[in-house]
């Protein structure tokens, strides 16, 4: 008989989860926030509510899956706040449509989506790596060359690289979306 252990996190582990988990939370947050900084500072405060209760988990992913929605959750009660709802005048609608399901898991496979993406450009040569980066945050050819001092020649060649090496790196990933 196999019992599921639970296990705390410890410090080391806390902070290993921070680093790794924070950025794709805070692109996440933004999705239903459309403002960085809040999104940045509505994590942190999740980081630390969850530090505070010291939970248990049985997995890798049901801690992922916790911070997630305990993210989308205190969105939605930021967006429900009196003090929002005046500034943004959001509607009941617009809430409805961002506390669904479907939304929740749409932003939450374009955040992990991205993640491993920018996972996999961290692995290619540094300004091949830089030349994706810029790609993805819509510079021209132009203007990355310009940027990296470099032809756009040059980066058109670094770019057809960084695709073909980009498929192999995430071939499984690419598998994973074609069968749905």
């Amino acid at each position: 008989m196999s019992i599921n252990k639970l296990h705390p996190i410890s410090l080391e582990g806390y902070k290993t989860l921070f680093n790794t988990l924070y950025p794709p939370l805070c692109l996440f947050a933004s999705k239903y926030l459309g403002d960085i900084e809040v999104s940045k500072d509505i994590v942190q405060e999740v980081f630390i509510k969850i530090w505070e209760k010291n939970p248990q988990f049985k997995s890798q992913n049901a801690i992922k899956g916790y911070f997630y929605n305990a993210v989308k959750n205190r969105c939605l009660d930021y967006l429900k706040s009196k003090h929002v709802k005046v500034l943004n005048q959001a509607t009941p609608t617009h809430l409805l449509q961002i506390e669904a399901d479907d939304y929740f898991l749409s932003q939450v496979t374009t955040v992990e989506t991205y993640a491993q993406l920018y996972k996999a450009i961290k692995t290619l040569p540094k300004k091949m790596g830089k030349v994706m980066e810029l790609t993805l945050n819509n510079y021209s050819t132009n203007e990355i060359a310009e940027e990296l001092s470099v032809t756009a020649s040059t980066v058109r060649n670094q770019k057809v690289a960084a695709i073909h090496k980009l498929r192999k790196t995430l071939k499984s990933l690419l598998l994973l979306f074609t069968t749905f």
